[in-house]
This record gives structure tokens, C-alpha cells and sequence, in this order.
């Protein structure tokens, strides 16, 4: 289960939109590909080494967590007895990979330790299955359960050890997940009001729920990642009966000061998926809040335009960034018989 996403994005806000020259593309950009006879993949997460993890479709029905190494070979990571489809969300440098499975209970988090065996994460009490999302350095998890009564989302964090925890929405809200977590138990994630306004969410160690800022004029946002130092990245946006519109890619600093981060040239908006130990951000830079282009953006905040593979690509989308500036996720396939099929990207 991916962070949500909108494909229908409004204009950028006029009082904070940033719009920079982007630095020429520069990276090499990479189709991982999927698994044979599959159509479709997604690269989630990669750790310092490289090794990079997603998932893999091989038919409507059938997706499968995945693993890609670092010479880009694919391969099917083991699944919990029972389940009949799984992802892998994210890695981190031990090998540790977190994510969901599913089957007859429906989703499950679960966790695959470095020699390959997978391990399902109990609930927090009150919680009923659920997905990992983020796994930190030192293996605090966080993600999401799902309220054994009434079946809505819950934000939870899960220690080194396994135990779990659930995590509160913010006052008033009546929903909520995590989409990060770092090496001091600190998770981001979004609050979900009954009138479907998200709202960023900064989760301390001891568990409590601290509401970030968004941009002047903005009444919505999202926090999708963040890193040891306390960096947290996303977007800030305007709140619609349809979901968040008019999308700007931010930056928190540990203080909780927000800053927009630039769109590309020609672009006017987008959002930030993800930032590096060293500070480099990665996301998605649109127009209108279609067409996104895979951006990276450095420490000191310039913005470099990541291209597509060379087979061509469209609607790139990076989901994970390493401390070299190593960075996957997706791009659209330029397939004439299917324009919805995507493949799995590395950008080095």
C-alpha cells in the first residue's frame, strides 16, 4: 500500500509557490524491469548498499514482494504461509525489510530479517492487521492498523523487539497512518479529519502527536518520510471535498519550520517522498499537478531534474533515497497497447 496520492492536482499556492531553473538531468536512469511474465513493478525502498526493494504484479490479482540486488537482478522475497500477495515498502541497512502481506484475514504487516525469513507484526490491542510502511537503522517500524471494530486506519509503531504500539490521530481527526519512522522512535505521517482534511503529523518517542505547519494559505498536508537528524519532507496543499489539490513539495527542519521546496522549470508544484541522512530530498514535480517528473533536490535545496530510463518513461515518481543519492520508484511504461503499466526505476 503506497502513501495516498491524488492525480488531479490544482494550480500551486500563489503565495508559496517556488519555481527554480532545475540543474540539467544528470543521473542514469535504470528500468529494473519486473519479474518474468510479470507487467508491472515498484521500487519502494534502498538502503546504502544498494539493495533495493518493491513489488512485482504478475496478473491483476497477484503481487508479489520483491527484491532487486545491487547489479539489478530480481528476485521473489518468501511470503507468510497462508498469504496470496505481499509488498515490500522499505529497507533499511541491515537488511531488515518491512511491508504487507495478504490473505484470507486480509492485510498483515510483516517483516523480513536479513537471512530472508518473514515474520508477522502483531497488532497493537484494539488493532487488527494492518501495513509496514518505514523501517528506521535501528528497526523501530511504523505504519498502520486497522481498528478491530470499526475497521479505520490507525497510525502504529513498532519497537526493535516487536512490540507494538498505537499511535493517536490528532484532536478531532478520526483517522491516521505513518509513512516514517527514525532511529529515535520519532514517526510523520498524516491525520485524517471526518471531512477528509489531511493534516501533517509529527509523533514523538513517548508517543504523543504534534501537528506540523503548513505554507501560508494552506490548509492540508502530508509528512512522507523524514531521517535521523529529524528532517521531515512532504507537502502542503489546499483541503477539497476531492482530496488535497494545489500541491507544494516542503521541507521541516527539526524545529518544525516549513519551506516549499522548487518545482522544476515549467513545473508549479509537486511533492517530496523522501530525504536522505545527508538531507537530499527526492519527489515528484508537476504541472498543474499532472505529468510528474522525478526531482532531486540537494541539501541547500537546488532542484535536479532526474530524467527517464533510456527506453523512454513518463510520470516518474522516486520513492526512496540512499546517503549516495541513489534513488528508485517508478516510471510509466511507453506501452501503446496499455498506458497504465509501470515499471520499477533506479536513478544513480
Amino acid at each position: 500500500m503506497r502513501p495516498l496520492r491524488h492525480t488531479a492536482w490544482g494550480a500551486v499556492l500563489a503565495a508559496a509557490a517556488v519555481i527554480a531553473p532545475a540543474a540539467p538531468a544528470s543521473a542514469v536512469t535504470t528500468d529494473l524491469g519486473t519479474l518474468p511474465g510479470g507487467t508491472q513493478s515498484s521500487a519502494t525502498g534502498v538502503n546504502s548498499a544498494g539493495l533495493t526493494v518493491g513489488w512485482a504484479r504478475l496478473s491483476a490479482n497477484a503481487t508479489y514482494a520483491t527484491r532487486w540486488n545491487t547489479q539489478g537482478a530480481i528476485s521473489r522475497l518468501a511470503a507468510p504461509q497462508g498469504s496470496t500477495g505481499s509488498e515490500a515498502l522499505a529497507v533499511n541497512d541491515a537488511g531488515v525489510i518491512v511491508g504487507d502481506a495478504t490473505g484470507s484475514s486480509g492485510q498483515e504487516p510483516v517483516r523480513w530479517n536479513a537471512d530472508g525469513t518473514v515474520t508477522r507484526l502483531a497488532a497493537p490491542p484494539g488493532g487488527k492487521g494492518g501495513v509496514a510502511q518505514a523501517v528506521s537503522g535501528n528497526g523501530f517500524v511504523a505504519g498502520l492498523t486497522y481498528d478491530a471494530t470499526s475497521g479505520l486506519r490507525r497510525a502504529a509503531r513498532w519497537n526493535p523487539d516487536g512490540s507494538a504500539t498505537a499511535l493517536p490521530s490528532l484532536p478531532g481527526d478520526r483517522q491516521a497512518w505513518a509513512l516514517g519512522v527514525n532511529s529515535s522512535g520519532v514517526a510523520v505521517g498524516v491525520s485524517l479529519s471526518s471531512g477528509l482534511r489531511l493534516r501533517p503529523v509529527r509523533w514523538n518517542p513517548d508517543g504523543t502527536a504534534q501537528e506540523l505547519p503548513v505554507l501560508p494559505g494552506g490548509t492540508a498536508g502530508r509528512a512522507n518520510g523524514l531521517n535521523d537528524n529529524g528532517e521531515i519532507v512532504g507537502m502542503s496543499g489546499v483541503s477539497t471535498a476531492m482530496g488535497p489539490r494545489q500541491l507544494v513539495p516542503v521541507r521541516w527542519k527539526a524545529d518544525g519550520t516549513v519551506s516549499a521546496l522548487p518545482a522544476l522549470g515549467g513545473d508549479d508544484g509537486g511533492e517530496a517522498t523522501a530525504v536522505s541522512g545527508l538531507g537530499v530530498v527526492v519527489g515528484e514535480s508537476t504541472k498543474g499537478g499532472l505529468n510528474p517528473r522525478a526531482v532531486r533536490w540537494s541539501s541547500d535545496g537546488v532542484a535536479t531534474d532526474l530524467g527517464v530510463p533510456a527506453g523512454g518513461g513518463n510520470a516518474c515518481v522516486p520513492a526512496s533515497v540512499n546517503v549516495s543519492g541513489t534513488t528508485v520508484g517508478e516510471c510509466g511504461v511507453n506501452d501503446p497497447a496499455d498506458a497504465t503499466l509501470f515499471h520499477a526505476v533506479r536513478w544513480n
